[in-house]
């Protein structure tokens, strides 16, 4: 008896654990003329990036309110000089979140914002040469990405996340961004494969209390 308890309690452990890494929301943020909105006249657009930027973040784009990344490309515009542009990804979350994480690239360099909360400023000027953008966290290129854990500023429903990127020193001007956000999900119907999973403990369960009938 004491041992079928025992069994019976890891099978229920088994199954908690299951259910609450199989029931999670993904939202996936990345930088993108049909996701990211801005404060300018302009609509936001995908930009050909300045061949000294880093390459653009898997799935995601380069973007501007102008076209305003490869000097070469047609339509080319560069920002003057004092140009600072605010950008925003909303999104919904659905349960509590578990996890959040964000990579920024900017040229020459941005502020990043979670629903008011400021997470980092822009670069410092002092020291600073723009060479090509800001030499430091946030820059343009990969030594100069920034990365954020953003758990502790995000809650459930609407959340915002607002960057605004500054033309100091240059020519081009952009904004490159992805991220991952989590969330436990009661809501969400689980599918066959996720019910087939939860059920293997209940059939173990079953089997192992099959096996001892049948010794008795």
């Amino acid at each position: 008896m004491q041992t079928t308890t025992i069994i019976r309690n890891s099978v229920l452990a088994l199954s908690l654990s299951l259910a609450s890494t199989c029931f999670a929301d993904t939202v996936f943020l990345s930088s993108g003329a049909n996701e990211t909105k801005n404060n300018s006249n302009s609509a936001t657009v995908d930009i050909s990036s300045n061949p000294a930027w880093g390459a653009a973040f898997a799935g995601t784009s380069w973007i501007s309110n102008v076209q305003s990344g490869n000097p070469s490309s047609p339509g080319y515009i560069s920002p003057a000089n004092g140009t600072s542009v605010t950008f925003t990804d909303t999104f919904t979350i659905n349960g509590t979140p578990i996890l959040g994480s964000l990579i920024v690239m900017a040229d020459d360099t941005a502020s990043v914002s979670l629903n008011g909360v400021l997470l980092t400023g822009a670069a410092p000027t002092a020291n600073n040469t723009y060479a090509h953008c800001s030499d430091f966290t946030i820059g343009c290129t990969s030594n100069t990405t920034g990365g954020f854990n953003l758990l502790s500023n995000l809650h459930s429903g609407t959340n915002t996340l607002s960057f605004t990127v500054y033309q100091l020193a240059g020519t081009s001007f952009g904004l490159d961004y992805s991220g991952v956000v989590s969330s436990t999900s009661t809501s969400a119907a689980p599918e066959p494969a996720t019910l087939a999973l939860l059920g293997l403990p209940l059939a173990l369960f079953g089997l192992m209390r099959g096996r001892r009938k049948a010794k008795a």
